[in-house]
């Protein structure tokens, strides 16, 4: 929060405003209550009390707004509030693209109250928010200004991959960085259909701990927390994952040995790939259904490097497990 000198002016009590420089429209929630008091009948206008040069001078005197938090967010909008300013009746709220020092705020409106709502802002985005106490008579001669964040809509994957105990995520960082807290995430056992759901306080990894043979649904949901609450986002980012497969030997004749390897819960098939030797790179030989496969016309002392991948489709994509784990086979 910082302090900035603002120069008087008369306050429009015009409830909306079109945000230039790039910004979308901002539209200002909240409703302005007022009630106007009648002079009875049989009074003189002259019989009502009035205040004395002085005292008006102390009762319209206004000062600056103060303890201004933000209390919510979602992927369009921010909730601000603030501390009541003594001898205000209004309060001009303002609004600015954060990191964009030398622009000038746009008045979004005036308002009675002491906390608002501002919409239709951008996903992942950081503003300034700056609030100017007046009365009738007077503006403060300052204003407070608060950086304030609307919630990611989806966040990516940077890499994931199997660990002893589980499989980590690596997430990419995002702009602005306290636009997340960390997230909220629901694994589904792909077999037993279970979900387990937590949140992890870290905006760039987090781990799970995954059974080995399962393909596990993974969605993750960015989240920011504010006033002690965490606000979480409506759209997960999903991915499937699975622990790597281990194969191991079956039986072998002289120039032939099968292997073999566990069924993977929620795969629908296996791809095997095999780097033979003088080779450089791996090459798919089959994706099968079965869980064994025959490697031919081997020859005797020679390595056979080999790695089983479980594939699952869903919708037009297919997911495969971890298969950054190396095995090989020989004949001797």
């Amino acid at each position: 929060m910082k302090m900035k000198g603002f120069k008087k002016l008369l306050v429009s009590l015009g409830l909306s405003a079109v945000l230039t420089l790039g910004l979308p429209t901002a539209a200002f929630a909240s409703t302005v209550t007022g009630i106007l008091a009648s002079v009875p009948e049989g009074r003189e206008t002259s019989d009502i009390p009035e205040l004395s040069t002085e005292q008006v001078d102390n009762a319209t005197y206004v000062g600056a707004t103060s303890n201004m938090v933000q209390t919510a967010a979602t992927t369009t909008s921010i909730s601000v509030k603030w501390n009541p300013v003594s001898n205000a009746t209004r309060y001009t709220v303002m609004l600015k693209r954060y990191g964009t020092a030398n622009s000038a705020y746009n008045t979004l409106g005036t308002i009675t109250g002491t906390s608002c709502i501002i919409t239709k802002l951008k996903a992942g985005t950081a503003y300034n928010v700056a609030v100017l106490a007046s009365n009738s008579t007077e503006t403060a001669s300052y204003y407070l200004s608060l950086v304030c964040t609307t919630l990611y809509k989806t966040v990516s994957v940077k890499s994931s991959y199997e660990i002893s105990n589980g499989y980590t995520f690596n997430m990419k960082s995002v702009n602005p960085y306290n636009a997340i807290d960390g997230y909220k995430v629901v694994y589904t056992n792909c077999q037993s259909r279970k979900s387990v759901s937590k949140y992890y306080n870290n905006r760039y990894s987090f781990s799970l701990p995954l059974r080995k043979n399962i393909f596990y649904e993974v969605q993750i949901y960015p989240y920011v927390t504010l006033n002690g609450k965490k606000f979480t986002g409506t759209t997960p980012t999903t991915r499937y994952v699975s622990r790597g497969i281990v194969p191991k030997k079956g039986g072998n004749t002289s120039n032939s040995m099968t292997i073999k390897w566990n069924k993977v819960a929620g795969a629908q098939s296996y791809s095997v790939y095999i780097k033979y030797p003088k080779s450089s790179s791996y090459k798919r030989v089959t994706t099968t259904g079965a869980t064994s496969y025959r490697v031919n016309n081997m020859k005797l002392g020679s390595r056979y490097y080999i790695k089983i991948a479980a594939n699952k489709k869903v919708g037009s994509k297919t997911w495969q497990s971890d298969k950054s784990s190396t095995y090989y086979i020989y004949l001797y």
